[in-house]
């Protein structure tokens, strides 16, 4: 008996968009931090391909349906075509992971060479998945960010920071938002061993009121961004200057609650 044909192609509607961009996004974010990642964007890519497809199959079965959305991506397509030495075809780096996959050999160089491969997969597909998104802030920006309290210790910020490659942690003190700066944190724990054994037991409130205190840039309240303000506001009122670049978006009607973060690397 003939296997039945699959169902027609379902546009992505731009949530569903979103999330699978989101979903990419992190199997990324752990294939950098860790090649042992590769599996999540495996996953990643399964659950993109199950919804364009229709019905359970596997990568292969996926490839058509994926790049019917791979195409509108530069990255995947001309980029290849005119810079091949830079950037390779949706074709060639979907067939790398769809082997690496298949193999389950995920040790050494060959890893290395199949991660890499299935996160400049990752970085065509999630640009091309935003074409013709509305460019909103909601639709690119970090949600459940990860922010730090008055009450807790430095050492805190610290682990985060590093466990994270966080360059910024947003603090709400004194009924206004602010940003710690991984510059900031270094300079108030350059002291002695006994001194910097201390600061990292203080807690933030108590850091900022310390001799030399622990310094937070504070956020102006026209500075939040909310979910609806769309990317040209945010890049039109921004400039390349020197201090922190970390946009705060906060929930509607409540600016003591954050939706979500932003960053330059999120638009690029």
């Amino acid at each position: 008996m003939s296997r039945k044909d699959p169902p027609s192609l379902r546009p992505l509607t731009d949530l569903e968009r979103r999330h699978y961009r989101d979903e990419l996004r992190s199997g990324r974010y752990a294939a950098l931090a860790d090649a042992e990642g590769f599996e999540q964007i495996c996953f990643s890519l399964e659950a993109l391909g199950l919804r364009l497809l229709g019905q359970q199959g596997d990568l292969g079965q996926y490839e058509d349906r994926i790049a019917f959305y791979a195409r509108l991506s530069p990255i995947l397509t001309e980029l290849a075509k005119t810079h091949p030495s830079g950037f390779k075809s949706f074709e060639a780096l979907y067939d790398t992971v769809r082997k690496a996959r298949n193999d389950n050999m995920h040790l050494g160089a060959y890893a290395r060479h199949a991660t890499v491969a299935a996160i400049e997969l990752c970085i065509g597909l999630e640009d091309a998945l935003m074409v013709d998104v509305k460019p909103t802030v909601g639709y690119v920006m970090v949600k459940s960010p990860i922010t730090v309290e008055p009450w807790q210790p430095v050492a805190h910020a610290r682990q985060l920071m590093l466990m994270h490659s966080f360059s910024f942690l947003p603090v709400r003190h004194r009924q206004a938002w602010h940003l710690l700066s991984e510059l900031a944190l270094a300079q108030f724990l350059n002291a002695s061993q006994t001194a910097r054994r201390t600061r990292l037991g203080l807690t933030i409130e108590e850091a900022i009121g310390h001799a030399p205190g622990l310094e937070l840039v504070l956020v102006a309240q026209d500075r939040l961004l909310a979910a609806q303000t769309t990317i040209s506001e945010v890049l039109q009122g921004a400039k390349a200057i020197d201090g922190p670049t970390l946009w705060l978006v906060v929930e509607d009607g409540r600016e003591d609650r954050l939706a979500g973060v932003l960053s330059p690397f999120e638009l690029m």
